[in-house]
Parts: structure tokens; C-alpha cells; sequence
């Protein structure tokens, strides 16, 4: 007979869960900062995955940006803060990246970009969002990155500045993120270019760069961004190793499209 035991951190999750439902974020920190810093960073990332993804407030609060928000950001201090104590250089890296990575997820999951998800979002949500694009941005460069995950950060800026209205500092964003997404595929042998041979980050950024260059009046932009959406649609038709990439990516292309230039 076996027994079935839940691993932590995911056994405090009905502690986490009556904690932000009962006293919001506040609670939530309360309860984290109870336990030893290693697991306090162990919490905060399960509780930014958990109280982003999973569905909360049937009691009490109800599920919002704003707590959630202040959740993230208590896990990416205490990440930081650690690093910054830290003596040992690889263990300072790896706090330090942990925290960014955490940036990283709160600007992603506040982006207004994604199939299906309705949830409404205010400027000051867009805000925190470009805001922690900024702080990944500047970590990514001091931890020296790769061009790959230098191009996510970039994305995520850009479309919090697409939602922000900021759409000449999107077209920047965006074209820094579609150039690195590319240095990245030059540097392990592609050949460049937007192609149906393009990995999925190449044509996806092409995509974005087309609808923000759309935003702030470059009437080229318009064909970029049909481009990129015929190239995912050749590799959901020709490349079954690229279909299901390819697939989502046109899906996150057209919402945004339908979001922002045909609203």
C-alpha cells in the first residue's frame, strides 16, 4: 500500500491560501518570513506561481494583481538581499538570479498578451510590469546573460510599453529584443533572417516589433507583422517538430493585434 505525501513547499499551500485570503498580501509575508531564508525563497517562488495561476478568493479577498504584486516583490528583495550577504561569488550569482527570474515571471504574467486571459489590468499593473522588465534588463546584464534570455527581458519591456501607450518605446524594445533573438540563432549556426527555418523567439519578437512599429505609425510594420504570422502559419503546416511553438506564438501575435490595433 502506498502513501501519497505532499512535498514542500506545495504543503503550505492551504496556509499561503487562508493567509492571503484572510489578511491579503501582508499575511502571506508574515507567514513566509517565518521560515529559514533558503525556504523563504523556496515559498515566495511557489507562491508567485501559485497566486498567479491558480484560482484564489472564493473567501475573504479576492483574487488580484495588486497583492499578488506585493507577494513577488517581497521574494525578489529577499533574493537580493541575500546576494548582497553573500560572500561566496557563485552562491551571490545564483540569489542573484533567482531574484531576476522572479522579475522576470512578475512582468510576464502582468503582460496583456496572453490567449484567454481576460483578467483586467490597470496602468499601475502595466507599471510594476515595466518595471520589473527593467530590473531583469539591468540583472541579465550583469549576470551576463545570453542574447536568448536578454531578448525575453526585452520583450517583456516592450509590451508593458505597448499597454502603456509608449509605442515609439516599444518599436526600441522589441527591435533589441527581435536582435538578440537573432544573434542568439546566428551564434549556433542559423543562417539570420525571418524565415520558416527561424526559431520561435526570431519570428514571435518580428511579429511584435511589426505591431509596435503599427502603433506608432510606420506603415511597414503592418507587413512585418503579416509576415511573421505567415511564417508561423507555414511552420504549423510544414515543420511538425516547430507546430506546437508555432502555434501558440501566432495565437499570442493576433491577440495582441486584436487588443491593440483593432480595438
Amino acid at each position: 500500500m502506498s502513501t501519497t505525501t505532499t512535498e514542500f513547499p506545495e504543503i503550505h499551500w492551504s496556509r499561503l491560501l487562508s493567509a492571503m485570503e484572510e489578511h491579503g498580501s501582508e499575511g502571506v509575508i508574515g507567514f513566509i518570513t517565518t521560515f529559514p531564508p533558503s525556504e523563504q525563497l523556496q515559498l515566495y517562488s511557489f507562491a508567485q506561481r501559485a497566486f498567479n495561476g491558480r484560482n484564489w478568493g472564493t473567501a475573504g479577498r479576492l483574487k488580484n494583481f495588486d497583492d499578488y504584486i506585493t507577494v513577488a516583490r517581497a521574494g525578489i528583495a529577499e533574493a537580493m538581499r541575500q546576494s548582497e550577504e553573500e560572500t561566496d561569488d557563485e552562491r551571490k550569482r545564483t540569489l542573484k538570479d533567482f531574484g531576476n527570474m522572479m522579475s522576470y515571471n512578475l512582468s510576464a504574467d502582468l503582460a496583456y498578451c496572453w490567449p484567454g486571459d481576460e483578467t483586467p489590468r490597470e496602468q499601475r499593473h502595466f507599471e510594476a510590469g515595466l518595471k520589473a522588465a527593467d530590473d531583469c534588463i539591468r540583472w541579465r546584464e550583469e549576470l551576463d546573460k545570453p542574447p536568448s534570455k536578454k531578448s525575453m527581458a526585452q520583450w517583456a519591456k516592450g509590451m508593458h510599453e505597448i499597454s502603456l501607450g509608449r509605442h515609439q518605446d516599444a518599436v526600441g524594445s522589441f527591435r533589441r529584443a527581435f536582435d538578440y533573438a537573432l544573434q542568439e540563432w546566428i551564434e549556433n549556426g542559423g543562417a539570420g533572417g525571418v524565415t520558416p527555418d527561424s526559431p520561435f523567439d526570431v519570428v514571435l519578437n518580428a511579429g511584435y516589433l511589426g505591431i509596435a512599429e503599427t502603433l506608432a505609425g510606420t506603415p511597414e510594420g503592418k507587413v512585418r507583422y503579416l509576415e511573421a504570422c505567415r511564417i508561423f502559419g507555414t511552420q504549423m503546416e510544414l515543420r511538425e517538430d516547430m507546430k506546437e511553438d508555432a502555434a501558440f506564438g501566432l495565437e499570442q501575435l493576433e491577440t495582441v493585434e486584436k487588443r491593440y490595433l483593432n480595438h
